[in-house]
C-alpha cells in the first residue's frame, strides 16, 4: 500500500474530454477508467525515473515498484539507466501487467482467460499488438475473397475458425476461415436467408419465407421451425432460452428456443422492423418508421424511443450504454441508451447505411454506396474508407481486432485483413 500511494503522489495528469461522448465513456466504462487512473509517466509523477532508480530495493520489491509505474515509455526509460534496472524493466511480470492494463479492455474475455494462464513473451506481444493497431491506423489492409453463393449474401457471422453466411440463393454456407473454402451447405428455407446467429448450441436463421429455423450446431440438423410472422423475417437474435425476431410485418416476437413456443409479441412500430440487437434483458429495434425503440424483454414494455433520423432505419447495435444506428438518411447516430439523447451524428456515406458494428474504439459501417467506412467511436471522425472490393450494395459487416468481414449483393464475402507482418494474432481476437 505504501508503494502504491508513493508512486501516485503526483497523480496522473487529467486531460479534458475531447467531447461530451468521451466524458460519457470515461464514466460508463469501468475498465477504461481504471486503466486511465493507473497509467503514470515519469513526467506526470512527482518522482521521475531518476528518483525511482536511486532506490536501493530488493529485486522483488523493485519489480513491484516498476509494475506500479504502469506506463510503457517510462518502463523503457528505466531500462536505460543501468544493467540492474534493465533487468527489472524487462521482467516478465512487469510486461504482463503492462499488457493487461493497456490491452485488456480491447481483448475478448474468452481470450483474456486463456492469456492469464499462458506463458508469453509479454513485451513482444505488446509490440505485435501495437503493429496491428498501426495497420488499422494507417489503413494497411489486404482484401481476400470468398465466392460460392449463387446470389446476394445477406448475413454473416464468424469466429476463430469459420464464417457462416446466408444468401438469397436460400442456402447457409460454412467456410473455413484460413483456406476460404466452403466446407458445408445447409438447405431448408423456401426463401432468401436474410439473417442468422449461432453459438455452440444452435444456429438460428430467418427468411423471406416468414419462418425461423433452429438448427443443432453440432450435427447441423433442423430442430424446429418457428411460424408466426406474417411477412419476411428481417433479423434474429438469441440468448439463453429465447429467440427474438423482427419482421416486415412491423412486429417483434419472443420465442422459447427449446420448444418453439411464442412467448410474446411486441407491437409499437408503424413500419417494417428492419433490425434488432439484444443486450442482457433488453432489445433495441430499428424500423422504417424512423424510430428506434428499446424494450424490456421480460415485461414487453417499451422503455424509450430514440427519434432523430430523417428517414427509415436499417441497422442498430446496442451495448447497454450506447446505441449506434444507421439510416436511409445516409447518417450514423450515436445515442446515450440511458437518456435517449443523440450524442453525435456521423456523415460521409452517399447512400443508405445498411449495416454496422462497433466497440468502444471503432464503428464499422457498410452502405449501398458500395463502401465500408471505419470511424473513431470517441470523436466520430472518419478513419478510412474501404472500397473497390464490392461491386454492389454492402449488406452486412462484422469485425474483430484483426479484420472486417463484409457481405454484398455482388454474391461475394470479403475479408479485410489488417494482420500484415503481425504474429500471435490468435492472442488478440
Amino acid at each position: 500500500m505504501f508503494l502504491r500511494g508513493w508512486l501516485r503522489k503526483g497523480g496522473p495528469a487529467e486531460l479534458p474530454p475531447l467531447s461530451k461522448l468521451d466524458a460519457e465513456v470515461s464514466k460508463d466504462d469501468p475498465m477504461e477508467a481504471e486503466v486511465d487512473e493507473r497509467r503514470l509517466s515519469a513526467t506526470d509523477s512527482a518522482f521521475g525515473v531518476e528518483e525511482i532508480t536511486r532506490l536501493a530495493l530488493p529485486y522483488e520489491l523493485a519489480v513491484h515498484v516498476v509494475m506500479e509505474v504502469n506506463d510503457f515509455d517510462t518502463v523503457e526509460s528505466i531500462a536505460m539507466v543501468s544493467k540492474r534496472w534493465r533487468k527489472l524493466a524487462t521482467d516478465k511480470e512487469v510486461w504482463k501487467k503492462l499488457y493487461f492494463s493497456h490491452w485488456g479492455s480491447r481483448t475478448p474475455e474468452s481470450t483474456l482467460k486463456k492469456l492469464r494462464h499462458a506463458n508469453r513473451d509479454w513485451k513482444q506481444l505488446h509490440f505485435q499488438r501495437q503493429l496491428l493497431e498501426r495497420n488499422w491506423n494507417k489503413g494497411i489492409v489486404t482484401a481476400k475473397y470468398l465466392s460460392g453463393h449463387h446470389d446476394a449474401v445477406y448475413c454473416i457471422q464468424f469466429d476463430h475458425n469459420q464464417i457462416i453466411s446466408g444468401s438469397r440463393d436460400r442456402t447457409i454456407k460454412f467456410w473455413d476461415l484460413e483456406s476460404r473454402k466452403c466446407i458445408q451447405t445447409l438447405e431448408g428455407h423456401k426463401g432468401s436467408v436474410l439473417c442468422l446467429q449461432y453459438d455452440l448450441r444452435y444456429i438460428v436463421t430467418g427468411s423471406s419465407d416468414t419462418t425461423i429455423i433452429i438448427w443443432d450446431y453440432e450435427n447441423k440438423k433442423k430442430l424446429r421451425t418457428l411460424e408466426g410472422h406474417a411477412a419476411p423475417v428481417l433479423d434474429v437474435r438469441f440468448k439463453d432460452d429465447i429467440v427474438v425476431s423482427c419482421s416486415k410485418d412491423c412486429t417483434i416476437k419472443i420465442w422459447d428456443i427449446s420448444t418453439g413456443r411464442l412467448r410474446r409479441t411486441l407491437q409499437g412500430h408503424h413500419a417494417a422492423v428492419n433490425a434488432i440487437h439484444l443486450h442482457q434483458n433488453y432489445v433495441a429495434s430499428a424500423s422504417g418508421d424512423c424510430i428506434i425503440k428499446l424494450w424490456d424483454i421480460d415485461t414487453g414494455r417499451c422503455i424509450r424511443d430514440f427519434a432523430g433520423h430523417a428517414r427509415g432505419l436499417a441497422c442498430v447495435q446496442f451495448d447497454g450504454d450506447y446505441l449506434v444506428s444507421g439510416s436511409n438518411d445516409k447518417t450514423i447516430r450515436i445515442w446515450n441508451a440511458r437518456t435517449g439523447e443523440c450524442l453525435r451524428t456521423l456523415t460521409g456515406h452517399e447512400d443508405l447505411v445498411r449495416t454496422l458494428c462497433f466497440d468502444r474504439r471503432r464503428i464499422v459501417s457498410g452502405s449501398y454506396d458500395q463502401t465500408i467506412k471505419v470511424w473513431d467511436f470517441r470523436t466520430g471522425d472518419p478513419l478510412m474508407t474501404l472500397k473497390g472490393a464490392h461491386s454492389s450494395w454492402v449488406f452486412h459487416v462484422q469485425m474483430d481486432a484483426a479484420k472486417i468481414i463484409s457481405a454484398s449483393q455482388d454474391k461475394k464475402i470479403v475479408i479485410w485483413d489488417f494482420t500484415n507482418k503481425v504474429d500471435n494474432v490468435m492472442d488478440f481476437i
